[in-house]
């Protein structure tokens, strides 16, 4: 699963930078999420607390009794700790000792690990955005329920963050996979716009749709769908939209064909945007082809033209023909073709590189 995760995206950017961009979460008796006043981290500065003088994990025995060193210290060398164990290359001392304690599998020492590294919300942040940190982190996960929800509670503190960064969203996913949790699905969907925005966020926000069951992902279905006209322009957003398409299913299918109608031309002259054309075109709905057809035909035989030898217009084109004549849908398909027949059009497409294909269809029809 964690491979898999992994290679999900074939080209991610650098990893963002870990400054909060967003208000944090925290979580109530109830178990409802509910926004906190500023970033929710334990200061252990400002917020002394009594420090347990034993540590219930053989790889922190070795350092000297924490009543002969300042709590600074102690926090200092067992963040070194942490850091080698979650951080190292794979093979060196850190990784083997990690893997070992993973192995053992026993409760408490567990316990004391995860709510170390969970005590302080920056540090955490910073463990799940390093590559090895997070693939390390979701090894934790199904180990106990009580060690879940620690790790859960973090994540919700600081849920945007973890969301959008390039390898801590595998956590959160993995989080939602091992608990199902509602908390964390809300969240999601109370921020869906955000994350379908944002270049690491979308990637993120597609695999809680499709890991999510059938009453929240039509939430989803509806919140992309209503916003599909500016999402559609977006270079993020245009994927989440493709990612809705990809569930066939033909009532969200519809609301985002209506939600683009009047925008089908410009989408079929980019790159993303003719792909979401074409999907909604190969979709099986007789009321998104009208839609798309009917828009084409109404922008007149010059601008009509112009997309038919568009590098990604021209594919449109070809797939509005193709759909049109093979559903029998001559008004439809006689429409394109006579507008495309229209002197000097047929001409120039038959010379045209990208429009060639399109003059050999209109070519082997007789109107």
């Amino acid at each position: 699963m964690e491979k898999s995760l992994e290679n999900h995206k074939a080209e991610v950017p650098s990893q963002q930078p870990l400054i909060s961009r967003a208000p944090s979460y925290t979580t109530n008796p109830h178990g409802f999420s509910t926004l906190a006043r500023g970033r929710e981290t334990t200061n252990y500065m400002e917020q002394p607390q009594e420090i347990s003088p034993t540590i219930n994990s053989p790889y922190f025995l070795t350092y000297q009794s924490i009543r002969t060193i300042s709590k600074q210290n102690y926090l200092q060398q067992l963040r070194m700790r942490l850091h080698t164990l979650l951080t190292s290359v794979e093979g060196e001392a850190g990784s083997t000792e990690f893997h070992d304690m993973i192995l053992r599998n026993n409760g408490e020492e567990l316990h004391s690990f995860v709510s170390k590294l969970t005590s302080e919300s920056d540090y955490f942040v910073e463990i799940v955005s390093d590559r090895k940190g997070s693939k390390r982190v979701r090894r934790l996960f199904g180990k106990s329920q009580e060690t879940d929800e620690i790790l859960l509670n973090a994540i919700v503190r600081r849920f945007i963050d973890i969301m959008t960064g390039k390898y801590s969203y595998l956590v959160a996913i993995t989080a939602f996979k091992v608990s199902e949790s509602f908390e964390l699905v809300s969240l999601t969907l109370r921020d869906a716009l955000y994350f379908a925005s944002d270049k690491i966020g979308c990637i993120a926000l597609n695999q809680i749709i499709t890991e999510s069951n059938d009453i929240f992902r039509y939430e989803f279905f509806y919140e992309i769908s209503e916003n599909a006209d500016w999402l559609s322009m977006d270079d993020s957003g245009n994927f989440v939209v493709q990612h809705v398409l990809n569930f066939h299913d033909l009532e969200y299918t519809n609301r985002v064909a209506f939600r683009l109608y009047g925008y089908y031309v410009e989408l079929s002259s980019q790159r993303r945007g003719s792909y979401i054309v074409e999907q909604i075109l190969e979709s099986g709905s007789m009321i998104a082809l009208d839609l798309v057809v009917s828009e084409l035909m109404e922008c007149g035989g010059f601008m009509l033209w112009r997309l038919a030898q568009d590098a990604f217009g021209n594919y449109v084109v070809q797939k509005a023909l193709r759909v049109t004549r093979r559903q029998g849908r001559v008004d439809l398909f006689f429409g394109l073709v006579k507008k495309l027949k229209l002197l000097p059009f047929l001409d120039l497409l038959r010379g045209s590189h990208h429009g060639r294909n399109i003059a050999a269809i209109i070519d082997s029809t007789i109107v």
